[in-house]
């Protein structure tokens, strides 16, 4: 028994306000089905932010639609859980994945926890925030009992788990029943493939890079999906890769040789057939920062899609890091804060902005007011 494993696919996410970008995730998930197909697995999984947003536009809720129909055509059906993005986390709201019933995806929810498909049982919660986390791990108790006597079992959770999201984890390691034979994980967008219990626990990432901060692991890992073969005594994983519409490149660049460093940056832009995200970190020296913002802009803004830059001297960098070490940020937050939400919501923003993603922590700002103000928020036009 054979499946696909993704997650994250975040269909409509305009990353910077770009159409262009949005486009690159529609692509990311066309290739991934592709790929998908070429596989040929008894069923696909997808653990949650199958969109990016729980009222998606038209063109996202298209493509999921055209997606899922090829997957359908091919005799493939999906199993899903919902993420944080996906749905208004409030009662008797109703995800969009519903939708898409008529073309084989099937919903993990509260309601109905688990299926089965040819004696493999699949299991999960739609994504929990870690306000309710004594209710997750009630359901994970019942799901653990429900699961035994099963050929082969499949747990599904769109959860941050404190050994890889240990700022701001919704779930103890130690909180996840064993027992299970894999772990299809989602809400990190690392690729992760860790031994856990008698099974495995994997994330496979994000289908396309959503933020700055998954740079490293994209380049050290890529971006894709996992094929998951269940008919040993333990899971055997196998990542698929995905090639990315456009190139994503980060570069440092000491002010002393600006010119030099540009040239070359020039020269490399120049050949590649679509605009890349540049990410540039300078070290300006003693050096005008304006002057050298100005110099930047001008020779490379037209051959990046988007290019961010920040400025930094060696002993700001290392003031930052003594700084790192001897305050825990998003700690001092979840103290001060009286309201968990609140808190989250407070580290997500010093996350983005701390990045220069100014769109990505305006979505989480409105997103977090929607689900606390029942969506009269965006109804009343002030979102």
């Amino acid at each position: 028994m054979r499946f696909a494993h993704l997650s994250d696919t975040h269909l409509g996410f305009r990353q910077y306000g770009l159409s262009e970008r949005e486009e690159d995730f529609y692509q990311a998930f066309e290739e991934a089905v592709a790929k998908i197909i070429q596989e040929r697995p008894d069923f696909v999984i997808h653990s949650g932010d199958l969109f990016d947003f729980h009222r998606p536009q038209p063109r996202a809720l298209w493509v999921a639609q055209k997606c899922f129909s090829r997957l359908s055509e091919k005799g493939i059906p999906v199993y899903a859980v919902t993420g944080n993005h996906d749905v208004l986390m409030r009662r008797g709201t109703m995800p969009p994945h519903v939708l898409f019933g008529s073309v084989g995806v099937r919903l993990i929810t509260d309601e109905e926890p688990f299926l089965m498909h040819k004696g493999v049982f699949i299991g999960g919660c739609p994504y929990t925030s870690g306000y309710y986390s004594a209710r997750l791990i009630e359901t994970l108790s019942i799901l653990s009992r429900k699961a035994r006597g099963s050929k082969k079992s499949v747990l599904v959770l769109h959860q941050g788990t404190d050994r890889f999201l240990p700022q701001e984890f919704e779930l103890k390691m130690e909180e996840i029943p064993k027992g299970f034979d894999y772990y299809a994980m989602g809400h990190i967008h690392s690729r992760i493939i860790q031994k856990f219990g008698k099974g495995v626990l994997a994330y496979p990432g994000s289908t396309e890079m959503w933020s700055a901060n998954e740079y490293d692991d994209y380049k050290a890992k890529g971006k894709g999906f996992f094929i998951v073969d269940l008919d040993g005594d333990e899971p055997s994983v196998q990542a698929v890769d995905l090639q990315l519409s456009r190139e994503i490149l980060k570069e440092k660049i000491a002010a002393r040789s600006i010119d030099e460093k540009i040239e070359s940056l020039k020269a490399g832009l120049a050949k590649l057939a679509a605009k890349p995200l540049l990410y540039l970190d300078v070290d300006s020296g003693d050096y005008e920062r304006k002057a050298l913002h100005e110099r930047i802009m001008s020779q490379l803004s037209g051959l990046a899609l988007s290019m961010r830059v920040s400025y930094t001297t060696p002993a700001e960098k290392q003031a930052a890091k003594t700084l790192s070490r001897s305050f825990n940020i998003p700690e001092m937050i979840k103290e001060a804060a009286k309201d968990p939400k609140e808190a989250r919501l407070a580290a997500l923003l010093f996350e983005a902005l701390s990045q220069g993603e100014e769109e990505r922590a305006l979505k989480e700002a409105a997103d977090f007011y929607r689900d606390e103000m029942g969506g009269k928020f965006e109804e009343d036009g002030s979102g």
